[in-house]
């Protein structure tokens, strides 16, 4: 018993240490900017106003994305959510999802590097499953559409956060039949989950499965369930610092369980992971 308090405790401490960690840093960043532009305005460049005015609305954007999630985990966990489900292209918000994450990743790298000849990591995206001018049987499904593709926008953030430098990262969709997903899915909650859900009324039922495969550190086996957990974040201090607060898998995982779905990761220490979005076909 008095293990099991003494480990509560520190899982406590962990989390006020992480949580005050991740909002002082952008809070620091701009108050520190900030201050410099009030002291010392008519001695800079416009170049370096325009540079310090950029660094103190990311900071501002990081702070309200921590903000954003901390209050949405509350809603999904404490609020009925109804969802706003209406016929979605999957294909086209598979390819916005990407752009996106392709947007983010230049935004927020150009401003990691302090030295301007540093290059910019480059990511390569390929996205199989979606052929152009050619309908295919998963391309449409009924979803609430902000919200899966908010879903998809957090594993690529995943994705992109422990993927090398020039490293590519695969998104795949397909249709599948139960009795072909059942025997690939980890005997582990997500199957679970299927089952309570009751998606497996017919092993025959159609099913869509989303794929997102990064070829990064990959996540040690006993991980793979709690990344989905609130707060969790893979340790990384061997390989370079991730910010955030571990709150986008945690999001996500409820988000596919309001649609009847499930969602599970698979990896190989070295050499990537595969995060695997299963939900009912239209």
């Amino acid at each position: 018993m008095r293990d099991m308090i003494e480990e509560k405790n520190r899982s406590a401490i962990d989390l006020l240490t992480t949580l005050s960690h991740e909002l002082r840093t952008p809070l620091t960043a701009i108050k520190g900017y900030t201050s410099t532009l009030v002291r010392h305005e008519q001695h800079l460049r416009k170049r370096e106003r325009l540079e310090f005015l950029q660094a103190i609305q990311q900071a501002s954007e990081q702070l309200e994305v921590l903000i954003n999630q901390i209050i949405e985990v509350q809603q999904l966990e404490a609020e009925p959510i109804i969802l706003e489900q209406r016929q979605v292209n999957l294909c086209q918000l598979i390819n916005e999802a990407v752009d996106d994450a392709r947007h983010a990743a230049q935004h927020s790298l150009r401003f990691q590097h302090n030295h301007p000849a540093d290059p910019y990591p480059v990511f390569q995206f390929e996205i199989t499953g979606c052929t152009e001018r050619q309908e295919t049987s998963h391309q449409f499904i009924y979803a609430d559409r902000e919200r899966l593709r908010e879903v998809l926008r957090n594993i690529l953030e995943n994705a992109l956060l422990y993927s090398p430098r020039g490293g590519s990262i695969e998104v795949g969709v397909r249709t599948i039949s139960m009795d072909q997903i059942l025997p690939i899915m980890p005997p582990t909650n997500a199957r679970n989950q299927v089952q309570a859900h009751g998606t497996t009324a017919t092993h025959s039922q159609r099913m869509v499965e989303i794929w997102v495969r990064d070829h990064g550190i990959g996540i040690e086996p006993q991980h793979l369930n709690e990344i989905f957990e609130v707060f969790h974040r893979i340790d990384t201090r061997l390989t370079r610092e991730v910010r955030g607060l571990g709150l986008g898998l945690a999001i996500s995982k409820r988000i596919i369980e309001l649609h009847n779905g499930t969602i599970w990761a698979e990896s190989e220490m070295g050499k990537g992971s595969v995060f695997h979005i299963l939900l009912p076909a239209a």
